[in-house]
């Protein structure tokens, strides 16, 4: 019986109708399946061939896009630069004629007095300066020319357009008003210009050997021999004449006082000097921001005070290019001291100070400005000149603050003023920079009394007396003392 079930469990060989139906079956369905495949292909052709032509069309949609928004691009710049030409010839055409007759009303003027609108209209000019008419008049705006080109050619135009415009708001009106001037200038007139320019070209080209280019000082005389010629035979009706002589003869000579070291004859200067250091703490201040300003000055030692590490102090003034003399041992007035102890005193001082600067000391300041005939005549056998002041800061006062310090020197300094300051004082060392501003800002030149005095029409001998540049040795002798700062 077990055989029987094992019989019917187990597919026999023989039993070839199942068999036979599920092979037809598998056939069947793989038939089935190759036709799926074979539709299935071209559908997928299709779907990858539709998205690439998407791709390909979304592209040239994206490029078709991009090359007309250059393309507007381009045209705005073409037409942009076009109109910004446009504006700037029509500028152009007034604005040329209007500089050129304005550079020849300056240089006629050259020599007169400085004025307001002289000085206006001579910035107007300078401000356009920077335009090249030439160029920009050859330059244009072609459709060839990139988008980037097109608008910086555009910008020019329109840069110069604008410094035209704003030059001729004012530039017609400064004209009219000098226009009026030579016209109105007598012969009397001219020739009191053209003899005081005159006589700074020939000081210029004296004060000049040695110092300038000759080639400079050859054009020089040419132009001051010309410029008498004309004094000399010019009509007393022809003011005209006379006046156009003065615009070369002003050129000639800039060109050669330009050339020379500074001269403070021609200059505006200001010598700042400070008494009584060096002091450790507050001297260092004031030599930062010396350095910080590039400004020299001089500065009038104690000798009790050069010593120990304010030695280095004292070398790093000479190394920056400052001055030093000397106030004496300590700041005792002496005016009233015998021959004996004045020559002492100055020998002391003058010993230490030397070996700090490595320099003879040429400069002395009696303290508190009071002195002697005896002082002086040391002073003079010492070879030194001493140094007075045109305007006094005030610093000494212990309720001086800062701001009234620097708005005392500020207001008080004019061309050739000798500063006297105390490098000690903790309010000069903060109202220095306000001091350096101030003056820079009303056009002086700061410089150490050596470069100041150097600009003296006669040169200072020992035992002078120096109150300012145009001071010199101006006081009475006979023993009076001098008031006290």
């Amino acid at each position: 019986m077990e055989d029987d079930l094992y019989a019917a469990a187990k597919p026999g060989r023989g039993d070839f109708s199942e068999s036979s139906s599920q092979s037809d079956a598998g056939s069947g369905a793989g038939r089935r399946h190759a036709d799926v495949r074979r539709l299935r292909t071209p559908i997928v052709v299709a779907v990858i061939a539709l998205f690439a032509a998407g791709l390909v069309f979304a592209g040239w949609t994206v490029t078709s896009s991009v090359l007309t928004s250059q393309r507007h691009a381009h045209e705005s710049a073409l037409a942009g630069c076009r109109a910004s030409r446009r504006a700037y010839t029509e500028t152009a055409t007034t604005f040329t004629p209007t500089l050129a007759t304005s550079k020849t009303l300056l240089d006629k003027t050259k020599g007169f007095d400085d004025s307001e609108t002289r000085e206006r209209l001579q910035q107007q000019v300078n401000r356009t300066d920077g335009i090249d008419f030439t160029a920009l008049a050859a330059a244009d705006c072609t459709d060839d020319m990139s988008t980037a080109a097109l608008d910086d050619l555009s910008d020019r135009y329109g840069i110069a357009d604008t410094q035209m415009d704003t030059a001729l708001i004012s530039m017609p009106y400064d004209m009219q008003t000098l226009q009026g001037i030579l016209d109105g200038l007598t012969v009397r007139d001219a020739r009191a210009r053209l003899d005081t320019l005159l006589d700074k070209a020939r000081t210029a080209y004296t004060r000049s050997d040695g110092k300038a280019d000759n080639a400079l000082r050859a054009v020089l005389k040419q132009t001051i021999d010309a410029a008498q010629h004309t004094l000399d035979t010019t009509s007393t009706t022809d003011a005209a004449t006379i006046a156009n002589a003065t615009g070369p003869l002003s050129d000639a000579t800039d060109k050669v006082i330009a050339a020379m070291p500074l001269d403070c004859h021609f200059i505006n200067c200001v010598a700042l000097t400070f008494d009584d250091g060096p002091n450790k703490q507050r001297t260092p201040k004031i030599l930062d921001e010396l350095k910080r300003a590039k400004v020299p000055a001089t500065f009038f030692l104690q000798g009790q005070f050069v010593n120990g590490s304010n030695v280095s102090l004292v070398k790093r003034m000479i190394a920056e290019g400052h001055s030093v003399g000397s106030i004496s041992w300590r700041h005792t007035q002496m005016h009233a001291m015998s021959a004996d102890q004045l020559a002492k005193w100055f020998k002391d001082t003058d010993d230490v100070i030397s070996q700090a600067s490595g320099k003879p000391v040429t400069l002395f300041r009696p303290p508190d400005g009071a002195w002697s005939d005896a002082l002086r005549a040391a002073a003079k056998a010492n070879n030194q000149s001493m140094i007075m002041w045109s305007v006094d800061s005030g610093d000494w006062d212990g309720k001086a603050t800062a701001s009234a310090i620097a708005k005392r020197v500020v207001s008080d300094a004019a061309p050739g003023s000798i500063v006297a300051l105390h490098d000690g004082n903790a309010a000069t060392a903060k109202a220095f920079p306000e001091i350096i501003k101030g003056l820079e800002k009303k056009g002086y030149h700061l410089v150490t009394v050596d470069t100041l005095l150097a600009g003296a029409m006669q040169p200072v001998e020992p035992g002078d007396m120096i109150y300012s540049l145009d001071s010199v040795d101006a006081v009475q002798q006979g023993g009076q003392v001098g008031a006290a700062s």
